[in-house]
Parts: structure tokens; sequence; C-alpha cells
């Protein structure tokens, strides 16, 4: 009886134990998966500024724009 108990205890520890690191492991990956897509997201504004920024300064090459008055008619 005490061999089965035995054997029980280290059948549950093993599963707690399994469980612990399935938990841990989730939440680092979760954690990075934040850390990147927020990288990601400021990448992508950044981006998107720096092309708007050129756009801007082409349009305004053409004649189309105008800093003070916005869209010439």
């Amino acid at each position: 009886m005490n061999d089965l108990a035995m054997w029980l205890g280290y059948a549950v520890m093993a599963c707690a134990g399994t469980a612990l690191v399935a938990v841990v492991l989730f939440g680092l990956s979760y954690l990075c998966v934040t850390i990147v897509n927020k990288w990601i997201k400021a990448m992508m504004r950044a981006y998107d500024l720096n092309i708007l920024r050129k756009t801007m300064r082409q349009l305004e090459a053409e004649g189309k724009v105008s800093k003070k008055a916005g869209v010439r008619p």
C-alpha cells in the first residue's frame, strides 16, 4: 500500500511540475508576442510616417500642395 501511495505521489508531483513548466512557458511566450507586436506596430507607424513625409515633399515639389494653405485648387 505504501508503494502505491509513493508512486501516486510521484505521479501527482510530475503532473504538477509539467503543468507549472507549461504555465511558465505560456506566460513567457505571451510576453514575447506582446513585446514583438508592440515593436512591429511602432515600426509600421514610423514607416508610414516616413512614406507620408516623402509623398508630401513630392507633392510640394510638384506644386500640388503647399505647407501653409494645404491643398491648392
